[in-house]
């Protein structure tokens, strides 16, 4: 579903990415991790088609990523730690104009986030985006992401403004979504949470360094430091 191939990537005289070889499978949720400023959001931007590597390919759904970025942009569904939204505009309003890009009718767009809405209990879709915490933003922008039925979710710190509930619930949905057959990479800071939703984490600093592979997928994040936040703050 994506394939980096000897890609590298510079940025004047500083090389971020050195010969990165990477395949990820539909149904596969591959978590990136690594120190800041090791190329980690630049192999995701590369792979979102937002950034072209200076050497090598990286296609997805056996397209170009950057010419796919172009004419199919609906193929890649991405969500970073800024949600990017209107803020003037109700949650529901900035929900129809994306899904509109997308030849989405608002009463699609209606059916599908209440069904996603739901599962992230975001149910303030009528209240302006400057009147939403940022975690409730963060959760509308996974919507936007998930209604133009994506082949690759590409995750770039999605859950750094969340609440331990809240974030909990986001990684629930990724895992689900990768379980569907969706094709998902996460980069993250959270190494616990990597552990207990990827299926394999590599290590990019430069390159890819080094990678793990979890046969068994681990305890739910949570454990009695989530219990007793729980218990105490709702």
């Amino acid at each position: 579903m994506v394939r980096v191939e000897r890609a590298s990537r510079t940025f004047g005289s500083r090389t971020v990415l050195a010969n990165v070889e990477l395949l990820i499978r539909p149904g596969e949720l591959v978590g990136i991790v690594g120190p800041n400023g090791g190329g980690k959001s630049t192999l995701l931007l590369m792979m979102a088609g937002l950034l072209r590597p200076t050497s090598g390919t990286v296609t997805v759904c056996g397209v170009d990523a950057y010419a796919l970025s172009l004419t199919a942009a609906g193929r890649v569904g991405l969500v970073t730690a800024r949600p990017g939204l209107y803020p003037l505009l109700t949650g529901r309003e900035n929900l129809h104009h994306f899904g509109g890009l997308f030849d989405l009718s608002p009463a699609q767009v209606d059916e599908k986030a209440k069904a996603i809405g739901q599962t992230l209990e975001l149910t303030r879709l009528d209240d302006r985006v400057d009147q939403l915490s940022t975690g409730m933003q963060q959760k509308l922008s996974l919507i936007r992401a998930l209604m133009t039925s994506p082949s690759v979710l590409l995750f770039d710190e999605p859950t750094a403004n969340l609440d331990p509930i809240s974030a909990r619930a986001f990684y629930q949905e990724i895992r689900k979504r990768a379980d569907d057959g969706i094709a998902c990479v996460l980069v993250t800071h959270e190494l616990a949470a990597a552990e207990a939703v990827c299926d394999r984490v590599l290590l990019v600093d430069g390159g890819i360094k080094r990678e793990l592979t979890f046969t068994e997928h681990r305890a739910p994040i949570g454990g009695p430091l989530y219990e007793a936040w729980k218990e105490t703050i709702r």
